[in-house]
C-alpha cells in the first residue's frame, strides 16, 4: 500500500509539474507594483489598459517627465560628428519640447567630474541657478535637443566601463514569483546573511572549456536605443561534460546599476565600513541584464541527475532547504556558466542618463519599468503566444527599487554587502576568471532584477519527482520539457523592449536577427 500511495504522489505531483509547464503565466501579476504604477508613473496615460490582464505602454518623451536634474545632478550623453561627448543636464521643457544641456569640455567626462569635488559643486550650483537665472547665464553654451530626437542624440553616458558585475536573486519578487519560492517567513532575512551571488557580465566570458574565439563579436555594448542581438546558438553544459549548442532563450530585465567611482581592492575593502562603502558610489543608471536561459536551467538540470548538492560550508548557501534547492549550487562553476550566459551576447546596456549620488550614505527609492513585444513580423523565428497583443509594448516589471524595509520588495542586499562578495577571496565564485575581481573606477554593478521575467522555475523538488517517474529521459529531455511552454514567451527577431528607471530615462531596444558565434 505504501508504495502505490507513492507511486500515485509521484504521479500528482508530476502531473502538476507538467500542467504548470504547460500553462505558465505569460503576464505575472502578482509582481507588478499597482500603487507605483498608479502614483510613481511621470504621466498616468502612457500606461493604458487592454483587453484581458495586458497593460499597453505607450513609449516616446513623455517619460523623461520625472527627471529633476536641480535635485539631481545629472549627466548625458551626445553623439557627435565624430565621436560622442558629455554634457550636464540642465533642462526638461515638455512645453517647448526641449531638453536643455551643457556640454562638457573635451577631455572631461561625468566620471572624471564625480571624483573632483570642486568642479562637482560648481556644476550643481549653475544647474541649481538655472531657472531662477537662465537669463543671466549668457557665458554658458547651453544647448538644447528635441525631444523626439532624443533617440537619435543621446547615447551612453560615460566611457565603456572595463567591467561590469550584476547580482543574480536580490528581489524577493523574483524569487517568490519567478522562482516559485514559498514566501515563507523570516526567508528573506534568512537570505540577507548569506553571501550575495555575483557574476560577471562584461567584457564577454566564454563557455567553461570553450576558447575565446569570436569574442571580438561581441565586445562592443549597444547604446540605449541601439539593437540587442541574440546569438545563433549558445553552449549548455551535458552531462558528458562536453558541451552542447542550442539555440538561446533570451529573457529580459530591467535594473539599476551603480558606477563605481575608484578602484578599490580587498586589501582596502575589508578595512572599510558600510558608510565608506557606500561612498564609493558615484552614481546610478539605468541597465538592461538581457541573458540567455539555456545554461542556467540545463545546469540546474544537471545538478539534479548527477545528485549534487551544495557544500555545507559553501558561504552562499543559506541553510533553508527549499531556498537552497531553488537557487542552486553557486561556485566557479555555476558563476561561470552564469556569465557566459549574460555577457556572450550583444545584449548588455546602459543608460542614457547618470544620475550623480550626491547623497553617498542613502540608496535613493527608484521606480522601475520594462515592457516588450511581441512581433508580427515574418522574421520572428518563433510565433507568439495565441491571442497576446502584437507589436505593442506590454507591461513585464515594475517595482520600487529601494531598502527601505517596509517596502515588501526591498533589495535583500544593500551596496556595501555587494562590493564584499564581489571583492573577498574566500571562496569567492567569480575566481574562474583565474583570480579575484578588483574594481576599477568606472565599472558597473547591476543590483537584480525584479519577478516578472520570462523564467518560471518549477519547485525545487518537482524535478527529481519527474526524474523517478520519467526514468527514460535524460537530461536533453528535461531541458526540452522546460523551454517548450515558454518558447514563444522570449524574445525574438523583431521584437521591441522598453525600460524606464525614475529620474534615469528610458531605453527602446530592438532585437535583431540572431548573429554566428
Amino acid at each position: 500500500m505504501g508504495l502505490k500511495l507513492k507511486n500515485l504522489l509521484h504521479i500528482c505531483c508530476f502531473t502538476f509539474f507538467m500542467l504548470a509547464g504547460c500553462a505558465p503565466a505569460r503576464v505575472k501579476q502578482v509582481g507588478l507594483d499597482n500603487h507605483a504604477l498608479q502614483t510613481r508613473l511621470p504621466v498616468a496615460s502612457l500606461l493604458q489598459a487592454e483587453t484581458g490582464d495586458e497593460w499597453v505602454l505607450t513609449p516616446g518623451p513623455l517619460w523623461l517627465a520625472s527627471l529633476r536634474p536641480q535635485q539631481e545632478l545629472t549627466f548625458l550623453g551626445i553623439k557627435g560628428a565624430a565621436d560622442h561627448a558629455y554634457g550636464v543636464l540642465f533642462e526638461i521643457d515638455l512645453d517647448n519640447d526641449r531638453l536643455r544641456y551643457l556640454p562638457l569640455p573635451t577631455g572631461e567626462s561625468p566620471l572624471s567630474i564625480l571624483t573632483q569635488p570642486e568642479r562637482l559643486a560648481v556644476l550643481e550650483k549653475q544647474v541649481m541657478d538655472w531657472p531662477e537665472a537662465k537669463n543671466r547665464f549668457t557665458d554658458l553654451p547651453v544647448r538644447d535637443i528635441s525631444l523626439l530626437q532624443v533617440k537619435e542624440r543621446l547615447t551612453s553616458p560615460i566611457p565603456e566601463p572595463k567591467q561590469i558585475f550584476a547580482v543574480a536573486a536580490n528581489y524577493p519578487s523574483h524569487l517568490f514569483i519567478d522562482l516559485s519560492l514559498p514566501d515563507k517567513p523570516g526567508l528573506i532575512a534568512r537570505l540577507k546573511k548569506a553571501r550575495p551571488r555575483l557574476f560577471r557580465k562584461y567584457p564577454p566570458v566564454a563557455a567553461p572549456g570553450d576558447s575565446t574565439s569570436g569574442q571580438e563579436d561581441y565586445t562592443d555594448l549597444p547604446g540605449p536605443f541601439g539593437s540587442i542581438m541574440i546569438p545563433a546558438q549558445v553552449q549548455i553544459p551535458a552531462l558528458e561534460g562536453q558541451n552542447q549548442g542550442v539555440p538561446g532563450h533570451l529573457d529580459y530585465e530591467v535594473e539599476i546599476a551603480v558606477v563605481i567611482g575608484r578602484d578599490l581592492s580587498w586589501d582596502v575593502a575589508k578595512t572599510m565600513n558600510d558608510t565608506e562603502l557606500n561612498q564609493v558610489v558615484a552614481g546610478y543608471l539605468l541597465f538592461s541584464d538581457a541573458k540567455v536561459r539555456d545554461p542556467q536551467a540545463m545546469g540546474k538540470i544537471l545538478q539534479v541527475f548527477r545528485d549534487q548538492k551544495s557544500v555545507p560550508g559553501n558561504p552562499y548557501r543559506v541553510g533553508e532547504e527549499a531556498l537552497d534547492g531553488t537557487l542552486g549550487i553557486w561556485n566557479e562553476t555555476t558563476c561561470h556558466w552564469w556569465s557566459y550566459a549574460a555577457s556572450w551576447g550583444h545584449y548588455t546596456t546602459y543608460g542614457p542618463l547618470l544620475v550623480a549620488a550626491s547623497n553617498r550614505t542613502a540608496f535613493p527609492p527608484r521606480m522601475i519599468v520594462s515592457a516588450r513585444s511581441y512581433s508580427s513580423s515574418a522574421e520572428r523565428p518563433v510565433r507568439p503566444p495565441q491571442d497576446v497583443p502584437l507589436d505593442q509594448l506590454l507591461l513585464r516589471q515594475a517595482t520600487v527599487t529601494t531598502l527601505e524595509e517596509g517596502y515588501s520588495d526591498a533589495l535583500i542586499w544593500d551596496i556595501p554587502a555587494i562590493i564584499r562578495s564581489l571583492l573577498d577571496p574566500a571562496d569567492n565564485a567569480l575566481a574562474f576568471a583565474g583570480e579575484v575581481p578588483v574594481l576599477l573606477a568606472g565599472d558597473l554593478i547591476a543590483l537584480g532584477t525584479p519577478g516578472g521575467t520570462v523564467i518560471s522555475a518549477k519547485p525545487w523538488w518537482l524535478l527529481p519527482m519527474a526524474e523517478d517517474l520519467l526514468f527514460w529521459k535524460g537530461p536533453e529531455g528535461f531541458y526540452d520539457m522546460f523551454f517548450a511552454p515558454t518558447e514563444g514567451y522570449y524574445l525574438h527577431s523583431g521584437d521591441e523592449l522598453f525600460l524606464w528607471g525614475e529620474g534615469l530615462g528610458y531605453q527602446l531596444l530592438r532585437v535583431d536577427e540572431a548573429v554566428s558565434e
